[in-house]
């Protein structure tokens, strides 16, 4: 189920306030930020983003909602990029991956175009509000 949860501030005119949107994608995810997560690393801070976007913070996170005898950690992988625009809050990946569920995916997201592609998933959501 396809779900985008909308949080922000209003000014007194009633209107939300840019930097304060945060987007989570869908409900499960939203859910999880509840727990602490398992692991976390910032994947990169304080950058400008195609000279119009200021990235505060890229960060990744790893919650284990399942144990599985055989096939270990269920794991979920949330991203959170934080820019001067709102936050968009949504999940990465998930699975029984092995014990290094985590390293792989960061290996995974900062080789190749993984980071821009994420940031820019996270763009459109927060240019389409």
């Amino acid at each position: 189920m396809f779900q985008r949860i909308i949080y922000g501030s209003q000014s007194g005119s009633g209107s939300l306030t840019m930097n304060n949107k945060r987007i989570v994608l869908d409900l499960e995810t939203n859910n999880l930020l509840q727990q602490s997560p398992k692991n976390r690393k910032i994947i990169l801070s304080n950058i400008m983003y195609d000279s119009i976007h200021f990235i505060k913070k890229l960060e990744l996170l790893m919650y284990i909602t399942n144990n599985h005898k055989i096939l270990g950690d269920y794991s979920i992988l949330v991203s959170t990029i934080e820019t001067d625009k709102g936050t968009v809050i949504m999940k990465y990946d998930e699975g029984y991956r092995g014990t290094d569920a985590f390293d792989n995916a960061i290996e995974m997201l900062i080789q190749y175009n993984g980071v821009s592609s994420l940031i820019n998933r996270a763009l459109i959501e927060l240019d389409n509000i």
